[in-house]
């Protein structure tokens, strides 16, 4: 179904930016909490639309925080793939003054979809790289905080266990940090890709590319946060377990693609007519140091992943290194817009 044009309308207004997010996302230091919740009822839950269930953040201050949780997503909700579903949390805003989660309301939990095998932990922290290597390219992404979560079963049905996860900026809190307003619109909606930003849609595409991942949509609203922004549709990436950077062994390429696994490439963007494509491939360009720095600091990935990841990432930059490159390798692919 076709997204209304009067409801984009009443939404693309420019709104004043709001300052940085503190203090959950000002630092890149892991955060140490433990979750506390009915778990068992949790991974239980695969109706769609999951219920709430109390829960305790308990922080090594010693402050307890209360809040509710509950399963999100659609994919790692399958116990035929993961036997642990991605969370949403639930804070309650009063009680977190003074702590690591002041002002903080509604976060996304990040988890490994296996906690009972360890090789699926490093799948956490390579989707978690990610995010950051969008951030380092534009403002317009999510922020993320990585996490030494122990879980704990509120009835004792399971032990507890510790695992890397991490949480992401709200909707919200994104729009707010970049002058915008959140959309509320969920999968199903089409918004018409003639309203996308162009410079923007142009950006998430190059940027999925880069990371090898075809497991999304911005017109169809699949994988992506949808902001109003300065009167367009700008596209916010989120999501990229399914990216060949990250290559979780249930990953496989989107069906409507001629690529068969999901380190290979396939552009899936839009063709718009006069974008100065040198004014998107630029700061990808410029951070390349950034990003070689990024992963090469990182203490929490083997060497051989590191290195992989890297060797891959340099794939994409060769393929960008000029405009006639960036045309053979990504844009003759591009979709006509309308």
């Amino acid at each position: 179904m076709l997204l209304s044009s009067s409801l984009l309308l009443s939404a693309l207004l420019t709104l004043q930016g709001a300052p940085d997010t503190i203090p959950l996302f000002a630092s890149d230091e892991p955060v140490e909490v433990t979750l506390e919740a009915d778990f068992a009822a949790i991974r239980r839950d695969h109706s769609d639309d999951p219920e709430e269930r109390p829960a305790r953040v308990l922080l090594p201050s010693g402050d307890t925080l209360e809040a509710q949780l509950r399963p999100r997503g659609d994919f790692r909700r399958d116990p035929a793939y993961c036997s642990f579903p991605p969370l949403r949390l639930n804070l309650k805003k009063e009680g977190t003054d003074g702590t690591v989660f002041a002002g903080q309301d509604k976060l996304k939990v990040v988890v490994p979809c296996h906690p009972e095998r360890d090789s699926y932990e490093e799948y956490v922290l390579r989707e978690y790289l990610l995010y950051r290597v969008y951030a380092l390219v534009t403002d317009a992404a999510f922020r993320v905080r990585l996490a030494r979560v122990t879980f704990s079963d509120a009835f004792g049905h399971d032990d507890p266990f510790t695992r890397w996860g991490f949480f992401i900026e709200s909707d919200e809190a994104l729009a707010a940090r970049v002058g915008g307003q959140a959309l509320d619109i969920p999968e199903g909606k089409v918004v018409r890709s003639d309203l996308l930003h162009p410079q923007s849609s142009t950006r998430v595409a190059v940027f999925q590319y880069m990371i090898g991942n075809t497991d999304w949509a911005d017109a169809r609203v699949h994988n992506v946060a949808i902001l109003a922004v300065a009167g367009r549709i700008v596209p916010v990436p989120y999501d990229f377990d399914f990216a060949g950077a990250v290559e979780t062994p249930y990953a496989v390429p989107a069906p409507n693609t001629p690529i068969t696994s999901v380190r290979q490439r396939f552009y899936q963007g839009w063709c718009w007519p006069g974008l100065d494509t040198e004014g998107v491939l630029r700061p990808f360009r410029e951070a390349r140091p950034k990003v070689e720095e990024l992963y090469r600091g990182f203490p929490y990935l083997s060497d051989r992943t590191r290195d992989e990841t890297l060797e891959y990432f340099a794939q994409f930059f060769d393929n960008i290194a000029t405009a006639d490159q960036a045309q053979r390798r990504l844009f003759r692919d591009c979709r006509k817009v309308g």
